[in-house]
């Protein structure tokens, strides 16, 4: 399995850090995302910023040393290996490391070839890992212990409770009767996950698999630092609950931080992972929403509703998003529940519904169509039928009508819905005309969708190429971007991608190219001046770039171009 992975180089002494960057950079059958630190503090500050899948380290440092370092990044980070740069005195170092459990050493000494093959065989460790630890067999061996109908019911009805305290001995003893390992009075993270591109042809038997699948991998990637359960709702979805694991020691004051914060930032490191395995492992592309705090069981419910139309509107409708709260968000009053009492009736509006929030346009009016076909409905209860089906996809479409105006003003072609002709079965000639309605209004939903994920795409996009026309002096990495534009850093490179055409790291190499030129051209400034205006910290590196791309040093360009 092939894998983009994270490395963090950390020493304090500079030219050792931007020369292992470079060397990294430039084996690119590693496929090596670069960040560097020049102190254990700058090197901390990265690890709350981001995942890291490597780290490789001086293992002697003024401040934090190598070793107390090693325990803040397993404690951060628990799938991450560290390799330490060591002399050859730093053998009780060395030791303590391997206590610790280093991956791997390197004397400094041994030079770059050892680096890389260090390097390399941590990568082929992390690989081997996932592919040993996550197997889709294991979910067939654990599909018996998957949770009861029970938990899962409860769970649901906590979900959809109305707004209002929970007594802690009602839910204590639901918890014990249900043997529900979560603890009734701790906080929780919220986390919606979407299986991406569901095919409804699959069989049922099929489908269970796939899901206890994918919880399965969840719960393996994210088991070291929290305690979690997971129930499906909806149309391939699931709701994970998730509370951090206690402290098992005591740690250095200047490294801790609060349990909720590092386990809240590490949940949110390892969703594209997740996302990454599911797609080698399944072949199954998911997405994500996540809540922006901790909140108290009797508060879940809100935060469902939120995060189901963080995940159902906007960027959360194409593949693959990784999206995560932001604060409060305006929602629609509820509508009233319009469906019949008939279980097949509900869970087919359920799938209407599922994929109108989906943007699966064309499964949605295969659906569709089945279910307004007049053939289906028994004479002796025709009407009574036509009549649940009508105002089920009343409830269907109603809330999509609310949010977009605009949307039904084109509808009805002059101003406003009428919502007389909409809400009522007897103001339509003929059921042809009132199914041909909903048609209408459906795909008229699904343009408009579709219109306002590209606008919010193309507007994200815009405020990357403005970054990075800013800061091309500054940091550009994936990180940092995403930072500043609001966005998870894997989800937005494959974002960027899918709307330009271009990767990211092109766009970046392409903005510094064309600045690096301008400037050749337009001032006096020395080479590694310019360099370093463009975002090169090492002039051999600027001038190996250069000339990879257009064939001319830095020089003969300027040369060239001021004769």
């Amino acid at each position: 399995m092939k894998s983009r992975y994270r490395i963090l180089i950390v020493d304090d002494e500079p030219f050792i850090v931007n020369g292992l960057a470079e060397l990294c950079l430039g084996a690119e059958f590693l496929e090596l995302e670069v960040y560097k630190a020049y102190s254990s503090s700058e090197a901390l500050g990265w690890l709350k910023r981001a995942k890291m899948d490597i780290v490789l380290s001086d293992i002697k440092m003024p401040g934090l040393n190598g070793i107390a370092l090693q325990k803040e990044i397993s404690r951060q980070w628990p799938h991450c290996k560290v390799i330490f740069l060591t002399g050859y005195d730093d053998f009780s170092y060395i030791q303590e490391a391997t206590r610790q459990g280093s991956v791997d050493y390197v004397l400094k000494a041994e030079g770059n070839d050892a680096v890389l093959s260090a390097i390399e065989k941590t990568v082929e460790l992390l690989d081997q890992e996932i592919e040993k630890d996550i197997l889709l067999a294991k979910a067939r061996d654990n599909m018996r212990m998957a949770l009861p109908f029970l938990q899962q019911q409860y769970v649901l009805e906590l979900m959809q409770k109305a707004p209002g305290p929970i007594r802690r001995e009602e839910l204590e003893q639901r918890f014990a009767e249900l043997e529900m390992k979560l603890d009734p009075g701790k906080p929780c993270l919220l986390l919606l996950c979407r299986l991406d591109g569901w095919q409804r042809q699959e069989s049922p038997s099929a489908q269970s698999l796939m899901l206890y699948a994918v919880q399965n991998i969840i719960g393996e990637l994210l088991g070291p630092m929290t305690e979690g359960m997971a129930v499906e709702f909806g149309r391939a979805k699931m709701i994970w609950i998730l509370q951090h694991k206690e402290e098992s020691e005591e740690h250095p004051e200047e490294v801790r931080s609060p349990a909720a914060e590092r386990v809240q930032r590490f949940v949110h490191g390892m969703l594209e992972q997740i996302q990454d395995v599911c797609k080698t492992l399944l072949k199954l592309k998911t997405s994500f929403a996540m809540a922006g705090e901790w909140v108290d069981w009797e508060r879940l419910p809100d935060k469902f509703e939120g995060l189901k139309q963080l995940l159902d509107s906007g960027l959360g409708i194409g593949h693959e998003s990784l999206l995560t709260e932001a604060g409060e968000r305006n929602r629609p009053d509820r509508i009233g529940n319009l469906l019949g009492r008939s279980r097949s009736h509900v869970k087919r509006m359920e799938l209407l519904r599922g994929c109108l929030d989906n943007g699966d346009r064309e499964e949605f009016m295969q659906l569709f169509h089945e279910v307004t076909d007049p053939s289906s409905f028994p004479p002796e209860v025709e009407y009574l039928l036509k009549m649940e089906v009508y105002y089920g996809l009343v409830s269907v479409m109603m809330p999509s009508l609310v949010d977009m105006e605009a949307l039904c003003r084109n509808v009805e072609g002059e101003g406003a819905v009428d919502y007389i002709t909409l809400t009522h079965l007897e103001e339509h000639d003929s059921w042809t005309e009132a199914a041909e309605y909903f048609e209408r209004l459906a795909d008229i939903i699904f343009n408009r969708k579709e219109q306002g994920k590209q606008d919010q795409q193309h507007e994200v996009i815009a405020k990357v190429q403005r970054y990075i026309e800013d800061h091309l002096s500054g940091d550009l990495s994936l990180t940092q971007i995403g930072e500043a534009v609001g966005h998870n850093p894997s989800y937005l490179s494959r974002l960027y991608k899918q709307v330009t055409g271009e990767g990211l790291s092109e766009s970046i190499n392409a903005a510094r190219l064309a600045k690096a030129k301008q400037l050749l051209k337009e001032t006096t400034d020395k080479i590694h001046v310019i360099a370093a205006a463009v975002g090169f910290s090492s002039p051999p590196y600027f001038y190996r770039f250069f000339k990879k791309t257009t064939h001319l040093t830095p020089q003969e360009y300027r040369e060239l171009h001021n004769m």
